[in-house]
């Protein structure tokens, strides 16, 4: 299997103001580690208006560092959705084995719901409304 560029963890940098005078830009980098080849990749550098608030501009890049995490749970609740269809070919009849699939990812998904701090039990809604 040929790995992607980016492949491993991507990291944010420091968010930080790319000049001392107005107009300035939050600006922050996106890396990647791959800790079995020990190797350091750049991703991207994020430039966002310094007119978004300091916590709006962290909150964004640190949901972009977690775009490769995001899509990989995306990637796994899709095949639990394939294996409750009854005409795909990883169809399972038993909706405790789609219950277990999903339950296998509970903790990354947790984990990524912790970053964005929107807590274990706090429905996303409410902090949409607020």
């Amino acid at each position: 299997m040929k790995k992607p560029p980016t492949y491993g963890d991507w990291r944010e940098s420091a968010l930080c103001r790319s000049t001392a005078d107005w107009p300035f830009d939050w600006v922050a980098e996106i890396t990647t580690f791959d800790p079995a080849a020990r190797s350091h990749a750049f991703v991207a550098t994020i430039r966002q208006s310094g007119v978004r608030r300091f916590d709006e501009a962290l909150a964004n890049v640190r949901a972009m560092a977690r775009a490769t995490a995001m899509l990989g749970l995306l990637v796994s609740v899709a095949h639990v959705l394939d294996m409750s269809d009854p005409e795909h070919p990883a169809f399972a009849d038993s909706a405790a084995d789609c219950l277990d699939e999903l339950l296998r990812h509970e903790a990354p998904l947790r984990a990524l719901l912790a970053d964005f701090a929107l807590g274990t039990n706090v429905p996303v809604l409410a902090h949409a409304q607020s």
